[in-house]
């Protein structure tokens, strides 16, 4: 089991088994809502997330589109702002922040995505695959049923 929480600790929460390893987005989004150069994005099948604690503490911000659905949805908690996990529209999947995560996740990083919006100030010094955009479609979260377009 893997816990996390958010700044606070008001707001927690467990999966169960091993999430999917760790892909750092460079995309100026996630460098915003972050505050650092890239995310370190994680994400493990929504059936295998239990909130224990907190979630009426939940708030989700949803950014206008860019070019296509799915619309960037960021959760976080509305007492100390700490990103939190959210379903990925599209998937059986939530996605988060490795840096939420109170216990080791027991998986690595394992790609860069959207390296053409990395920043000058910042330097990718590591053998990981890198992708200028969105990694090929083919290596991305399977989709649900219900169908959309996802970035992971």
């Amino acid at each position: 089991m893997v816990t996390g929480s958010c700044l606070c600790g008001e707001v927690s929460f467990e999966i169960q088994g091993t999430p999917t390893p760790i892909q750092y987005c460079h995309a100026e989004r996630c460098r915003k809502v972050t505050g650092s150069a890239f995310a370190a994005e994680i994400a493990a099948k929504a059936s295998q997330l239990r909130w224990v604690r907190g979630q009426e503490l939940i708030t989700v911000y949803e950014a206008p589109l860019l070019r296509e659905p799915p619309p960037y949805r960021h959760a976080f908690c509305r007492l100390c702002g700490s990103p939190l996990p959210i379903a990925l529209e599209g998937t059986d999947f939530v996605v988060f922040h490795a840096g939420v995560l109170d216990t080791e996740p027991g998986t690595q990083p394992f790609r860069h995505i959207f390296t053409g919006q990395n920043p000058s100030w910042h330097t990718i010094d590591d053998d990981l695959p890198a992708f200028e955009e969105h990694s090929p479609a083919s290596q991305r979260l399977p989709r649900s049923n219900r169908g959309g377009n996802t970035d992971r």
